[in-house]
């Protein structure tokens, strides 16, 4: 009786063996050079043909086209009963890629395991992002075309620097200019000036767009002298200046953008002072205007 009992116990233990022992294998069926093909590619795989004791994927190839299909029948036991699973791949190597993920286990597990999906970051160019605020320092720079309200036009520059202080912008400003059209009587004269402004802007964000509305102080001059005279001679004027201004900037690249302004002066004239010979007492030298619209175009630099 004992060996009886050994002799079962070996024939078991032996089956399990033989079991545990079989090779990743797959049965593959359908068009004759197809199947030679992918046969190929899994047996340099070590992929074994069907074998009888051992469980086995079955497959089946067929071309339609230039593609080829490949089936798999679902396991025993799956949903639903009798079913395949199809493929469409375009070569020999792919199909036995697909083949071998069902036959071997440490290849199927990783494409079945559930991986979190990282967070896409948003372009703030693209369409539907949400704009980020200007940042840092910018700088700009605009030829500015103004009229005064005496009648006189002027032609200039402005340079200017702004440092972003959360959602306000601290800006310094520096306008030049002389005037380039002058009204009746003013054909003996000739008029240059500048003025330096300190003050605050706020950006609004439209897209990448920004129009910047704010308003500055300073204090600037104007020296009127006649025409053929040396810039540095004449009569001076200078005071107390205040303006608001409304700036449009259209981005170019990440870090220039076009800049359109327009700004409104007013002027206060509270100093006088002469330069080089005494003027013609006989000839009264035209008033400081009170104020003046300038219309800007330049570009600005920086964080936008």
């Amino acid at each position: 009786m004992a060996r009886v009992v050994t002799f079962t116990l070996a024939l078991l233990l032996a089956a399990h063996a033989a079991r545990g022992s079989c090779p990743p294998a797959a049965a593959l069926t359908g068009d004759a050079d197809a199947v030679r093909a992918v046969r190929d590619q899994l047996d340099a795989r070590g992929i074994a043909d069907e074998t009888p004791r051992c469980p086995v994927v079955r497959a089946r190839i067929d071309r339609r086209g230039g593609l080829l299909v490949v089936g798999i029948e679902r396991p025993a036991g799956g949903a639903p009963a009798g079913s395949a699973i199809e493929r469409s791949v375009g070569e020999p190597a792919t199909a036995a890629t697909v083949i071998e993920s069902w036959v071997r286990s440490d290849l199927a597990a990783p494409l079945l395991e559930v991986r979190a999906v990282p967070a896409r970051e948003v372009d703030p160019a693209a369409p539907g992002g949400s704009p980020t605020a200007a940042r840092g320092i910018q700088l700009f720079a605009a030829v500015e075309t103004s009229v005064a309200s005496d009648r006189t036009v002027w032609q200039g520059v402005q340079l200017g620097a702004c440092i972003m202080l959360g959602p306000i912008c601290g800006a310094a400003r520096l306008h030049g200019g002389k005037v380039v059209g002058r009204p009746a009587g003013w054909d003996r004269f000739a008029r240059k000036g500048g003025e330096l402004y300190v003050g605050v802007d706020v950006p609004i964000a439209f897209g990448r767009i920004r129009l910047t509305p704010g308003f500055a102080a300073g204090y600037g001059m104007m020296l009127t002298h006649y025409v053929g005279d040396s810039d540095e001679t004449g009569v001076e004027i200078s005071g107390p200046r205040a303006e608001a201004h409304v700036a449009l900037a259209i981005p170019l690249t990440s870090h220039i953008a076009l800049d359109l302004s327009t700004t409104a002066e007013l002027t206060q004239a509270t100093g006088m002072e002469t330069h080089g010979s005494a003027p013609d007492a006989a000839i009264a030298f035209p008033d400081e205007p009170r104020a003046l619209f300038r219309l800007a175009v330049g570009v600005r630099y920086g964080g936008l």
